[in-house]
Protein backbone atom coordinates (compact mmCIF):
# COMPACT_ATOMS: atom_id res chain seq x y z
CA UNK A 1 0.00 0.00 0.00
CA UNK A 2 1.47 3.41 -0.96
CA UNK A 3 2.59 5.57 1.97
CA UNK A 4 0.43 8.70 1.76
CA UNK A 5 -0.55 11.11 4.53
CA UNK A 6 -3.97 11.85 3.05
CA UNK A 7 -6.85 9.93 1.55
CA UNK A 8 -6.83 12.32 -1.41
CA UNK A 9 -3.24 11.51 -2.37
CA UNK A 10 -3.84 7.78 -1.92
CA UNK A 11 -6.90 7.70 -4.18
CA UNK A 12 -5.18 9.80 -6.83
CA UNK A 13 -2.36 7.25 -6.81
CA UNK A 14 -4.81 4.32 -7.08
CA UNK A 15 -6.45 6.07 -10.06
CA UNK A 16 -3.13 5.76 -11.88
CA UNK A 17 -1.91 2.30 -10.83
CA UNK A 18 -5.35 0.63 -10.50
CA UNK A 19 -7.36 2.79 -12.88
CA UNK A 20 -9.34 0.00 -14.57
CA UNK A 21 -10.02 -2.00 -11.40
CA UNK A 22 -13.48 -1.89 -9.86
CA UNK A 23 -13.39 0.36 -6.81
CA UNK A 24 -17.03 0.50 -5.73
CA UNK A 25 -19.96 -1.55 -7.02
CA UNK A 26 -23.54 -0.83 -5.98
CA UNK A 27 -25.96 -3.72 -6.42
CA UNK A 28 -29.40 -2.23 -7.06
CA UNK A 29 -30.69 -5.80 -6.96
CA UNK A 30 -28.33 -7.87 -4.78
CA UNK A 31 -29.63 -11.09 -6.32
CA UNK A 32 -29.13 -10.09 -9.99
CA UNK A 33 -25.92 -8.95 -11.68
CA UNK A 34 -27.93 -6.99 -14.24
CA UNK A 35 -28.49 -4.24 -11.65
CA UNK A 36 -24.83 -3.75 -10.69
CA UNK A 37 -23.46 -0.21 -11.07
CA UNK A 38 -19.71 0.34 -10.95
CA UNK A 39 -17.03 2.99 -10.49
CA UNK A 40 -13.46 2.02 -11.34
CA UNK A 41 -10.66 3.77 -9.48
CA UNK A 42 -10.14 6.09 -12.47
CA UNK A 43 -13.87 6.83 -12.70
CA UNK A 44 -14.07 7.43 -8.95
CA UNK A 45 -11.22 9.94 -9.20
CA UNK A 46 -12.83 11.75 -12.13
CA UNK A 47 -16.27 11.82 -10.49
CA UNK A 48 -14.82 13.11 -7.22
CA UNK A 49 -13.03 15.92 -9.08
CA UNK A 50 -16.28 16.94 -10.82
CA UNK A 51 -18.30 16.99 -7.59
CA UNK A 52 -15.45 18.86 -5.89
CA UNK A 53 -15.49 21.46 -8.66
CA UNK A 54 -19.24 21.91 -8.08
CA UNK A 55 -18.74 22.34 -4.34
CA UNK A 56 -15.96 24.86 -4.87
CA UNK A 57 -18.47 27.09 -6.68
CA UNK A 58 -20.68 27.23 -3.57
CA UNK A 59 -18.46 26.82 -0.51
CA UNK A 60 -14.94 27.30 0.81
CA UNK A 61 -12.18 25.10 2.20
CA UNK A 62 -13.17 23.63 5.55
CA UNK A 63 -16.91 24.24 5.11
CA UNK A 64 -19.22 21.43 6.20
CA UNK A 65 -21.30 19.55 3.63
CA UNK A 66 -24.31 17.46 4.68
CA UNK A 67 -24.61 14.20 2.71
CA UNK A 68 -28.26 13.18 2.41
CA UNK A 69 -27.89 10.64 -0.37
CA UNK A 70 -29.92 7.51 -0.83
CA UNK A 71 -27.87 4.28 -0.77
CA UNK A 72 -25.82 4.06 -3.94
CA UNK A 73 -22.92 5.52 -5.86
CA UNK A 74 -24.29 9.03 -5.29
CA UNK A 75 -23.09 8.88 -1.70
CA UNK A 76 -19.65 7.72 -2.84
CA UNK A 77 -19.43 10.63 -5.30
CA UNK A 78 -20.60 13.09 -2.65
CA UNK A 79 -18.20 11.89 0.04
CA UNK A 80 -15.10 11.89 -2.12
CA UNK A 81 -16.18 15.14 -3.75
CA UNK A 82 -15.94 16.67 -0.27
CA UNK A 83 -12.54 15.06 0.31
CA UNK A 84 -11.19 16.37 -3.00
CA UNK A 85 -12.65 19.84 -2.33
CA UNK A 86 -11.00 20.11 1.08
CA UNK A 87 -14.42 20.34 2.73
CA UNK A 88 -15.74 18.36 5.69
CA UNK A 89 -18.35 15.70 4.91
CA UNK A 90 -21.23 15.18 7.35
CA UNK A 91 -22.88 11.84 6.47
CA UNK A 92 -26.49 11.47 7.59
CA UNK A 93 -29.62 9.53 6.58
CA UNK A 94 -31.88 11.40 4.14
CA UNK A 95 -34.92 13.21 5.56
CA UNK A 96 -38.08 11.19 6.07
CA UNK A 97 -39.67 8.98 8.67
CA UNK A 98 -40.47 10.01 12.24
CA UNK A 99 -40.48 13.60 13.49
CA UNK A 100 -37.69 12.65 15.87
CA UNK A 101 -35.47 11.81 12.88
CA UNK A 102 -36.31 15.12 11.19
CA UNK A 103 -35.47 16.99 14.39
CA UNK A 104 -32.23 15.08 14.90
CA UNK A 105 -31.19 15.80 11.31
CA UNK A 106 -31.86 19.51 11.79
CA UNK A 107 -29.84 19.40 15.00
CA UNK A 108 -26.90 17.86 13.14
CA UNK A 109 -27.07 20.52 10.41
CA UNK A 110 -27.09 23.34 12.96
CA UNK A 111 -24.40 21.82 15.16
CA UNK A 112 -22.07 21.34 12.19
CA UNK A 113 -22.87 24.74 10.67
CA UNK A 114 -23.57 23.11 7.32
CA UNK A 115 -23.08 25.26 4.21
CA UNK A 116 -24.22 22.79 1.50
CA UNK A 117 -26.41 19.68 1.38
CA UNK A 118 -25.88 17.04 -1.32
CA UNK A 119 -28.47 14.60 -2.62
CA UNK A 120 -29.62 13.06 -5.89
CA UNK A 121 -32.03 14.80 -8.24
CA UNK A 122 -34.83 12.43 -7.23
CA UNK A 123 -34.50 13.45 -3.58
CA UNK A 124 -33.59 17.10 -3.99
CA UNK A 125 -37.13 18.47 -3.58
CA UNK A 126 -37.60 16.51 -0.35
CA UNK A 127 -34.27 17.78 0.98
CA UNK A 128 -35.15 21.37 0.09
CA UNK A 129 -38.57 21.03 1.73
CA UNK A 130 -37.01 19.61 4.88
CA UNK A 131 -34.42 22.41 4.95
CA UNK A 132 -37.14 25.05 4.60
CA UNK A 133 -39.24 23.49 7.35
CA UNK A 134 -36.16 23.31 9.61
CA UNK A 135 -35.34 26.97 9.00
CA UNK A 136 -32.01 26.21 7.32
CA UNK A 137 -32.35 29.13 4.92
CA UNK A 138 -28.64 29.64 4.23
CA UNK A 139 -27.93 26.03 3.26
CA UNK A 140 -27.56 25.38 -0.48
CA UNK A 141 -29.03 22.09 -1.75
CA UNK A 142 -27.30 20.45 -4.73
CA UNK A 143 -27.58 17.19 -6.70
CA UNK A 144 -24.50 15.06 -7.34
CA UNK A 145 -26.05 13.54 -10.46
CA UNK A 146 -27.06 16.82 -12.07
CA UNK A 147 -25.04 19.09 -14.35
CA UNK A 148 -21.47 18.96 -13.04
CA UNK A 149 -18.44 21.01 -14.10
CA UNK A 150 -15.73 19.16 -16.00
CA UNK A 151 -13.09 17.47 -13.85
CA UNK A 152 -10.49 19.90 -15.21
CA UNK A 153 -12.14 22.75 -13.28
CA UNK A 154 -11.23 21.13 -9.97
CA UNK A 155 -9.06 23.58 -8.04
CA UNK A 156 -7.41 20.96 -5.83
CA UNK A 157 -8.01 20.27 -2.13
CA UNK A 158 -5.89 23.15 -0.83
CA UNK A 159 -3.12 22.51 1.67
CA UNK A 160 -4.00 19.07 3.03
CA UNK A 161 -2.11 17.29 5.80
CA UNK A 162 -2.74 14.32 8.07
CA UNK A 163 -4.44 16.74 10.48
CA UNK A 164 -6.93 18.05 7.91
CA UNK A 165 -10.48 17.04 8.81
CA UNK A 166 -12.24 14.59 6.50
CA UNK A 167 -15.66 14.11 8.07
CA UNK A 168 -17.82 14.45 11.16
CA UNK A 169 -19.31 11.15 12.33
CA UNK A 170 -22.38 11.96 14.38
CA UNK A 171 -22.97 9.38 17.07
CA UNK A 172 -26.21 7.44 17.02
CA UNK A 173 -27.64 9.15 20.07
CA UNK A 174 -28.71 5.91 21.72
CA UNK A 175 -27.45 7.16 25.09
CA UNK A 176 -27.56 10.93 24.66
CA UNK A 177 -27.62 13.80 22.18
CA UNK A 178 -25.74 13.08 18.95
CA UNK A 179 -22.25 14.57 18.88
CA UNK A 180 -20.00 14.99 15.85
CA UNK A 181 -16.79 12.97 16.14
CA UNK A 182 -13.96 14.75 14.31
CA UNK A 183 -12.08 12.38 11.96
CA UNK A 184 -8.97 13.51 10.08
CA UNK A 185 -6.78 12.00 7.37
CA UNK A 186 -4.29 10.74 9.96
CA UNK A 187 -6.99 8.86 11.86
CA UNK A 188 -8.07 7.08 8.67
CA UNK A 189 -4.49 6.17 7.75
CA UNK A 190 -3.66 4.85 11.23
CA UNK A 191 -6.94 2.96 11.51
CA UNK A 192 -6.32 1.33 8.13
CA UNK A 193 -2.94 0.05 9.32
CA UNK A 194 -4.29 -1.23 12.67
CA UNK A 195 -7.34 -2.85 11.07
CA UNK A 196 -5.20 -4.38 8.31
CA UNK A 197 -2.98 -6.06 10.90
CA UNK A 198 -5.96 -7.31 12.91
CA UNK A 199 -7.88 -8.74 9.96
CA UNK A 200 -5.01 -9.57 7.57
CA UNK A 201 -7.04 -8.02 4.75
CA UNK A 202 -5.22 -7.08 1.52
CA UNK A 203 -5.92 -5.46 -1.83
CA UNK A 204 -7.09 -8.89 -3.03
CA UNK A 205 -9.77 -9.12 -0.34
CA UNK A 206 -13.26 -8.62 -1.76
CA UNK A 207 -15.52 -6.56 0.52
CA UNK A 208 -19.30 -6.30 0.49
CA UNK A 209 -22.45 -5.78 2.51
CA UNK A 210 -25.49 -3.72 3.38
CA UNK A 211 -24.29 -1.49 6.24
CA UNK A 212 -25.37 2.17 5.90
CA UNK A 213 -22.54 4.40 4.73
CA UNK A 214 -23.74 7.22 6.99
CA UNK A 215 -22.65 5.07 9.97
CA UNK A 216 -19.04 4.35 10.92
CA UNK A 217 -19.29 0.57 10.46
CA UNK A 218 -20.42 0.98 6.85
CA UNK A 219 -18.44 4.12 6.00
CA UNK A 220 -15.12 2.94 7.39
CA UNK A 221 -15.48 -0.83 7.32
CA UNK A 222 -17.02 -1.25 3.87
CA UNK A 223 -15.89 1.88 2.02
CA UNK A 224 -12.82 3.73 3.30
CA UNK A 225 -10.94 0.67 4.57
CA UNK A 226 -11.21 -1.34 1.32
CA UNK A 227 -10.46 1.69 -0.85
CA UNK A 228 -7.43 2.53 1.29
CA UNK A 229 -6.18 -1.01 0.60
CA UNK A 230 -6.84 -0.68 -3.13
CA UNK A 231 -9.50 -3.39 -2.94
CA UNK A 232 -13.00 -3.69 -4.42
CA UNK A 233 -16.13 -3.22 -2.32
CA UNK A 234 -19.70 -4.16 -3.27
CA UNK A 235 -22.51 -2.27 -1.52
CA UNK A 236 -26.27 -2.79 -1.33
CA UNK A 237 -29.14 -0.90 0.26
CA UNK A 238 -29.81 -1.48 3.98
CA UNK A 239 -33.52 -1.43 3.14
CA UNK A 240 -33.02 -4.31 0.71
CA UNK A 241 -31.49 -6.32 3.55
CA UNK A 242 -34.23 -5.52 6.06
CA UNK A 243 -36.95 -6.40 3.55
CA UNK A 244 -35.21 -9.58 2.40
CA UNK A 245 -32.24 -10.75 4.52
CA UNK A 246 -31.52 -13.46 1.94
CA UNK A 247 -30.41 -10.71 -0.46
CA UNK A 248 -27.29 -10.05 1.64
CA UNK A 249 -26.23 -13.68 1.61
CA UNK A 250 -26.98 -13.98 -2.09
CA UNK A 251 -24.77 -10.95 -2.75
CA UNK A 252 -21.91 -12.57 -0.83
CA UNK A 253 -22.32 -15.68 -2.96
CA UNK A 254 -22.82 -13.96 -6.31
CA UNK A 255 -19.89 -11.54 -5.98
CA UNK A 256 -17.67 -14.06 -4.10
CA UNK A 257 -17.25 -11.62 -1.22
CA UNK A 258 -14.61 -12.37 1.44
CA UNK A 259 -15.17 -9.60 4.01
CA UNK A 260 -18.56 -8.50 5.37
CA UNK A 261 -20.24 -7.79 8.68
CA UNK A 262 -23.16 -6.45 10.64
CA UNK A 263 -24.61 -5.88 14.10
CA UNK A 264 -25.89 -8.80 16.16
CA UNK A 265 -29.53 -8.37 15.11
CA UNK A 266 -28.62 -8.94 11.44
CA UNK A 267 -27.50 -12.49 12.14
CA UNK A 268 -30.62 -13.20 14.19
CA UNK A 269 -32.72 -11.89 11.32
CA UNK A 270 -31.00 -14.15 8.78
CA UNK A 271 -31.52 -17.23 10.95
CA UNK A 272 -35.23 -16.45 11.31
CA UNK A 273 -36.10 -15.11 7.88
CA UNK A 274 -34.03 -17.02 5.29
CA UNK A 275 -36.09 -19.96 4.06
CA UNK A 276 -34.81 -23.46 3.41
CA UNK A 277 -35.46 -22.99 -0.30
CA UNK A 278 -33.39 -19.78 -0.35
CA UNK A 279 -30.55 -21.28 1.66
CA UNK A 280 -30.40 -24.35 -0.55
CA UNK A 281 -28.92 -22.37 -3.42
CA UNK A 282 -26.28 -20.50 -1.40
CA UNK A 283 -22.53 -21.05 -1.58
CA UNK A 284 -20.83 -19.02 1.19
CA UNK A 285 -17.45 -20.73 0.89
CA UNK A 286 -15.77 -17.51 -0.31
CA UNK A 287 -16.51 -15.70 2.97
CA UNK A 288 -13.49 -15.46 5.28
CA UNK A 289 -14.43 -12.46 7.49
CA UNK A 290 -17.87 -11.90 9.03
CA UNK A 291 -17.49 -9.13 11.59
CA UNK A 292 -20.08 -8.78 14.34
CA UNK A 293 -20.06 -5.41 16.09
CA UNK A 294 -21.74 -2.08 16.96
CA UNK A 295 -24.15 -3.64 19.48
CA UNK A 296 -23.84 -6.31 22.22
CA UNK A 297 -22.74 -9.64 20.74
CA UNK A 298 -24.53 -12.78 21.86
CA UNK A 299 -22.79 -16.14 21.65
CA UNK A 300 -26.12 -17.83 21.00
CA UNK A 301 -26.63 -15.66 17.91
CA UNK A 302 -23.19 -16.49 16.56
CA UNK A 303 -23.73 -20.20 17.09
CA UNK A 304 -27.20 -20.17 15.54
CA UNK A 305 -25.87 -18.40 12.43
CA UNK A 306 -23.05 -20.93 12.11
CA UNK A 307 -25.38 -23.91 12.51
CA UNK A 308 -27.82 -22.47 9.99
CA UNK A 309 -25.33 -21.64 7.23
CA UNK A 310 -22.32 -23.93 7.74
CA UNK A 311 -24.08 -26.55 5.57
CA UNK A 312 -24.01 -23.92 2.81
CA UNK A 313 -20.27 -23.34 2.88
CA UNK A 314 -19.87 -20.89 5.76
CA UNK A 315 -16.61 -21.50 7.64
CA UNK A 316 -17.30 -21.21 11.41
CA UNK A 317 -13.85 -19.62 11.81
CA UNK A 318 -15.03 -16.73 9.62
CA UNK A 319 -17.24 -15.39 12.43
CA UNK A 320 -15.24 -12.53 13.95
CA UNK A 321 -16.72 -10.63 16.92
CA UNK A 322 -15.19 -7.15 17.14
CA UNK A 323 -15.34 -4.03 19.26
CA UNK A 324 -15.12 -0.44 18.13
CA UNK A 325 -16.58 3.04 18.33
CA UNK A 326 -16.64 6.19 16.24
CA UNK A 327 -14.38 8.03 18.70
CA UNK A 328 -11.60 5.57 17.80
CA UNK A 329 -12.40 5.91 14.05
CA UNK A 330 -13.94 2.42 14.11
CA UNK A 331 -12.27 -0.84 15.17
CA UNK A 332 -10.47 -1.22 18.50
CA UNK A 333 -10.21 -5.01 18.70
CA UNK A 334 -11.17 -7.87 16.40
CA UNK A 335 -11.10 -11.65 16.63
CA UNK A 336 -8.01 -13.16 15.00
CA UNK A 337 -9.12 -14.78 11.70
CA UNK A 338 -6.54 -17.53 12.20
CA UNK A 339 -7.97 -18.52 15.59
CA UNK A 340 -11.68 -17.85 15.27
CA UNK A 341 -14.26 -17.00 17.89
CA UNK A 342 -13.46 -17.48 21.59
CA UNK A 343 -16.24 -17.75 24.19
CA UNK A 344 -16.24 -18.36 27.95
CA UNK A 345 -18.97 -19.42 30.37
CA UNK A 346 -18.95 -17.14 33.43
CA UNK A 347 -20.75 -17.02 36.76
CA UNK A 348 -23.61 -14.54 36.22
CA UNK A 349 -23.90 -13.69 39.91
CA UNK A 350 -20.19 -12.87 40.14
CA UNK A 351 -20.49 -10.87 36.92
CA UNK A 352 -23.14 -8.72 38.61
CA UNK A 353 -20.55 -7.98 41.30
CA UNK A 354 -17.97 -6.86 38.73
CA UNK A 355 -15.96 -10.08 38.52
CA UNK A 356 -15.32 -12.29 35.47
CA UNK A 357 -15.31 -15.79 36.97
CA UNK A 358 -15.25 -18.73 34.52
CA UNK A 359 -17.82 -21.43 35.25
CA UNK A 360 -18.99 -24.72 33.84
CA UNK A 361 -21.95 -24.52 31.42
CA UNK A 362 -25.25 -24.48 33.31
CA UNK A 363 -26.76 -27.93 33.68
CA UNK A 364 -30.20 -26.46 34.41
CA UNK A 365 -32.04 -23.16 34.28
CA UNK A 366 -31.55 -22.84 38.04
CA UNK A 367 -27.79 -22.38 37.59
CA UNK A 368 -26.74 -18.84 36.80
CA UNK A 369 -24.14 -18.74 34.04
CA UNK A 370 -23.61 -16.59 30.95
CA UNK A 371 -21.71 -17.35 27.78
CA UNK A 372 -19.64 -14.31 26.81
CA UNK A 373 -17.91 -13.83 23.47
CA UNK A 374 -14.43 -12.33 23.21
CA UNK A 375 -14.03 -9.34 20.90
CA UNK A 376 -10.47 -10.36 20.08
CA UNK A 377 -6.99 -10.43 21.59
CA UNK A 378 -6.13 -7.75 24.13
CA UNK A 379 -3.97 -4.89 22.82
CA UNK A 380 -1.47 -2.64 24.62
CA UNK A 381 -3.53 0.37 23.54
CA UNK A 382 -6.61 -0.90 25.41
CA UNK A 383 -6.82 -0.99 29.21
CA UNK A 384 -9.56 -1.76 31.74
CA UNK A 385 -9.78 0.87 34.44
CA UNK A 386 -11.61 1.60 37.68
CA UNK A 387 -13.79 4.47 36.36
CA UNK A 388 -13.70 6.31 39.70
CA UNK A 389 -10.06 5.92 40.73
CA UNK A 390 -8.57 5.79 37.23
CA UNK A 391 -6.44 2.79 38.19
CA UNK A 392 -5.80 -0.08 35.77
CA UNK A 393 -7.55 -3.21 37.03
CA UNK A 394 -6.08 -6.72 37.06
CA UNK A 395 -7.34 -9.30 34.59
CA UNK A 396 -10.72 -10.71 35.57
CA UNK A 397 -12.07 -7.51 37.11
CA UNK A 398 -14.65 -5.53 35.16
CA UNK A 399 -14.08 -1.83 34.60
CA UNK A 400 -14.32 0.93 32.04
CA UNK A 401 -12.55 0.40 28.71
CA UNK A 402 -9.98 3.09 27.90
CA UNK A 403 -8.28 3.34 24.49
CA UNK A 404 -5.29 5.31 23.22
CA UNK A 405 -3.30 5.58 20.00
CA UNK A 406 -3.20 7.63 16.78
CA UNK A 407 -6.48 6.17 15.51
CA UNK A 408 -8.29 7.84 18.44
CA UNK A 409 -9.89 11.02 17.14
CA UNK A 410 -9.28 14.46 18.63
CA UNK A 411 -12.78 14.94 20.07
CA UNK A 412 -16.25 16.26 19.31
CA UNK A 413 -17.04 19.12 16.96
CA UNK A 414 -17.51 22.36 18.94
CA UNK A 415 -18.02 20.44 22.20
CA UNK A 416 -15.01 21.35 24.37
CA UNK A 417 -16.61 20.21 27.63
CA UNK A 418 -17.69 16.84 26.22
CA UNK A 419 -14.29 16.42 24.57
CA UNK A 420 -12.51 17.12 27.85
CA UNK A 421 -14.71 14.62 29.69
CA UNK A 422 -14.23 11.78 27.20
CA UNK A 423 -10.82 12.39 25.59
CA UNK A 424 -7.46 13.22 27.10
CA UNK A 425 -7.67 11.41 30.45
CA UNK A 426 -4.20 10.50 31.71
CA UNK A 427 -3.85 6.86 32.72
CA UNK A 428 -1.48 5.00 35.05
CA UNK A 429 0.83 4.19 32.14
CA UNK A 430 0.96 7.80 30.95
CA UNK A 431 -0.48 9.22 27.75
CA UNK A 432 -3.99 10.35 26.97
CA UNK A 433 -6.85 7.88 26.83
CA UNK A 434 -10.34 7.85 25.37
CA UNK A 435 -12.91 6.92 28.01
CA UNK A 436 -15.36 4.75 26.08
CA UNK A 437 -18.13 4.44 28.67
CA UNK A 438 -18.15 0.70 27.93
CA UNK A 439 -17.44 -2.01 30.48
CA UNK A 440 -15.17 -4.97 29.92
CA UNK A 441 -12.31 -7.12 31.15
CA UNK A 442 -9.33 -9.15 29.97
CA UNK A 443 -9.22 -12.92 30.52
CA UNK A 444 -6.45 -15.22 29.28
CA UNK A 445 -5.29 -12.60 26.80
CA UNK A 446 -8.77 -12.10 25.34
CA UNK A 447 -10.78 -8.88 25.54
CA UNK A 448 -14.44 -9.10 26.61
CA UNK A 449 -17.06 -6.34 26.51
CA UNK A 450 -19.70 -6.83 29.20
CA UNK A 451 -21.93 -3.75 28.99
CA UNK A 452 -22.15 0.02 29.07
CA UNK A 453 -21.82 2.18 32.17
CA UNK A 454 -24.81 4.37 31.35
CA UNK A 455 -27.02 1.36 30.66
CA UNK A 456 -26.10 -0.82 33.62
CA UNK A 457 -29.18 -1.33 35.79
CA UNK A 458 -28.38 -1.35 39.51
CA UNK A 459 -31.13 -3.20 41.36
CA UNK A 460 -30.72 -4.16 45.02
CA UNK A 461 -26.95 -3.99 44.69
CA UNK A 462 -26.79 -6.09 41.51
CA UNK A 463 -25.42 -4.83 38.20
CA UNK A 464 -27.74 -6.07 35.47
CA UNK A 465 -27.25 -5.55 31.75
CA UNK A 466 -30.40 -4.62 29.82
CA UNK A 467 -29.48 -6.73 26.79
CA UNK A 468 -29.40 -9.83 29.02
CA UNK A 469 -32.86 -9.10 30.42
CA UNK A 470 -34.16 -8.47 26.91
CA UNK A 471 -32.76 -11.78 25.66
CA UNK A 472 -34.48 -13.64 28.50
CA UNK A 473 -37.78 -11.95 27.62
CA UNK A 474 -37.52 -12.89 23.94
CA UNK A 475 -36.93 -16.51 24.91
CA UNK A 476 -39.91 -16.58 27.28
CA UNK A 477 -42.54 -17.22 24.57
CA UNK A 478 -42.67 -17.58 20.74
CA UNK A 479 -44.88 -14.47 20.53
CA UNK A 480 -41.92 -12.44 21.81
CA UNK A 481 -39.09 -14.07 19.88
CA UNK A 482 -39.08 -11.72 16.89
CA UNK A 483 -39.97 -8.52 18.73
CA UNK A 484 -37.71 -5.78 20.02
CA UNK A 485 -37.69 -5.04 23.73
CA UNK A 486 -36.26 -2.43 26.07
CA UNK A 487 -35.35 -3.02 29.71
CA UNK A 488 -34.74 -0.08 32.04
CA UNK A 489 -35.35 1.04 35.61
CA UNK A 490 -37.55 3.76 37.08
CA UNK A 491 -37.36 5.19 40.63
CA UNK A 492 -40.34 4.59 42.94
CA UNK A 493 -38.18 5.81 44.86
CA UNK A 494 -36.22 2.51 44.85
CA UNK A 495 -35.23 1.34 41.36
CA UNK A 496 -37.73 -1.00 39.70
CA UNK A 497 -37.25 -2.88 36.43
CA UNK A 498 -39.68 -2.17 33.60
CA UNK A 499 -39.87 -4.31 30.46
CA UNK A 500 -41.37 -2.84 27.28
CA UNK A 501 -41.67 -5.64 24.75
CA UNK A 502 -43.06 -5.86 21.24
CA UNK A 503 -45.54 -8.69 20.88
CA UNK A 504 -47.12 -10.35 17.87
CA UNK A 505 -50.70 -10.85 19.00
CA UNK A 506 -51.43 -13.54 16.39
CA UNK A 507 -48.67 -15.71 17.89
CA UNK A 508 -50.19 -15.78 21.37
CA UNK A 509 -52.31 -18.85 20.59
CA UNK A 510 -53.97 -19.82 23.89
CA UNK A 511 -51.86 -17.48 26.02
CA UNK A 512 -53.58 -14.36 27.40
CA UNK A 513 -51.65 -11.05 27.62
CA UNK A 514 -51.83 -11.32 31.40
CA UNK A 515 -50.42 -14.84 31.25
CA UNK A 516 -47.65 -13.66 28.95
CA UNK A 517 -46.73 -10.87 31.38
CA UNK A 518 -46.60 -13.42 34.20
CA UNK A 519 -44.31 -15.62 32.09
CA UNK A 520 -41.97 -12.67 31.53
CA UNK A 521 -41.82 -11.91 35.25
CA UNK A 522 -41.14 -15.56 36.03
CA UNK A 523 -38.34 -15.80 33.45
CA UNK A 524 -36.60 -12.67 34.79
CA UNK A 525 -36.85 -13.89 38.38
CA UNK A 526 -35.55 -17.32 37.35
CA UNK A 527 -32.53 -16.02 35.44
CA UNK A 528 -31.59 -13.00 37.55
CA UNK A 529 -33.28 -13.40 40.92
CA UNK A 530 -35.02 -10.00 40.77
CA UNK A 531 -38.63 -8.87 40.56
CA UNK A 532 -40.08 -6.85 37.69
CA UNK A 533 -41.95 -3.65 38.48
CA UNK A 534 -43.71 -3.36 35.14
CA UNK A 535 -44.42 -5.25 31.93
CA UNK A 536 -45.73 -3.33 28.93
CA UNK A 537 -46.65 -5.24 25.77
CA UNK A 538 -46.76 -3.14 22.59
CA UNK A 539 -47.22 -3.71 18.88
CA UNK A 540 -44.19 -4.20 16.59
CA UNK A 541 -42.16 -1.04 15.82
CA UNK A 542 -43.23 0.67 19.06
CA UNK A 543 -39.85 0.25 20.77
CA UNK A 544 -37.66 3.02 19.40
CA UNK A 545 -34.38 2.22 17.65
CA UNK A 546 -31.70 4.40 16.09
CA UNK A 547 -31.07 4.34 12.34
CA UNK A 548 -28.31 1.78 12.99
CA UNK A 549 -30.71 -0.53 14.85
CA UNK A 550 -29.61 0.23 18.41
CA UNK A 551 -32.38 0.12 21.00
CA UNK A 552 -33.15 3.58 22.38
CA UNK A 553 -33.80 2.55 25.96
CA UNK A 554 -33.67 6.10 27.27
CA UNK A 555 -36.29 7.32 24.79
CA UNK A 556 -38.50 4.29 25.45
CA UNK A 557 -38.18 4.97 29.18
CA UNK A 558 -39.26 8.58 28.64
CA UNK A 559 -42.30 7.44 26.65
CA UNK A 560 -43.19 5.04 29.46
CA UNK A 561 -42.90 7.63 32.22
CA UNK A 562 -45.03 10.08 30.20
CA UNK A 563 -47.60 7.34 29.47
CA UNK A 564 -47.12 7.82 25.72
CA UNK A 565 -46.66 4.17 24.75
CA UNK A 566 -49.60 2.64 22.92
CA UNK A 567 -49.82 -0.46 25.08
CA UNK A 568 -51.59 -3.66 24.13
CA UNK A 569 -51.34 -4.68 27.78
CA UNK A 570 -49.73 -3.10 30.82
CA UNK A 571 -49.13 -4.59 34.25
CA UNK A 572 -47.45 -2.44 36.91
CA UNK A 573 -46.77 -2.94 40.59
CA UNK A 574 -48.74 -0.58 42.87
CA UNK A 575 -45.61 1.50 43.51
CA UNK A 576 -44.86 1.99 39.81
CA UNK A 577 -48.50 2.62 38.93
CA UNK A 578 -48.89 5.18 41.71
CA UNK A 579 -45.76 7.05 40.63
CA UNK A 580 -46.30 7.05 36.86
CA UNK A 581 -50.02 6.59 36.32
CA UNK A 582 -51.35 8.56 39.29
CA UNK A 583 -53.12 5.61 40.88
CA UNK A 584 -52.09 2.45 42.68
CA UNK A 585 -54.93 0.46 41.12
Amino acid sequence: MPDHDTLTALLRDWAVVRGDQEAVVFATDPTDAAGDQCLTYAELDRTARRVAALLQLHADLGDRVLLLNEPGLGFVAAFFGCVYAGMIAVPAPPPGGHRSHQARLAGIARDAGVKVALSERTGLDAVQEWADDAGLKTMTCLAVDGALPPAEQWAGPGTTTSETLVFLQYTSGSTGDPKGVVVDHGNIREHTEVFRRMTRATSRTRFGGWLPTFHDFGLIGLLLFPLSLGATTVLMSPLAFVKRPYAWLRLLDRRRVNFTGGPNFAFDLCVRAVTEAQAAGLDLSSVTHVLNGSEPIRAETQQAFIERFAPHGLDPAAMLPAYGLAEATLAVTCTDPQRGMVATHVDALQLALGLFVPARPAASTEEHTRLLVSSGPARDEVVVVDPVKGEILPDGQIGEIWVRGPQVTRGYWNRPDATKAVFGTTGDQGGDYLRTGDLGTIHEGQFYVTGRIKEVLIVHGQNLYPQDLEATVRAAHPALARGVGAAFTVPTPDEQIVIVQECRAHALEDMTPSGLAAQIRSAIRRDFGVAVGGVVLVRPSQVRRTTSGKIQRGLTRDLFTKDELRALHEELTPAVRSRYRGSAT
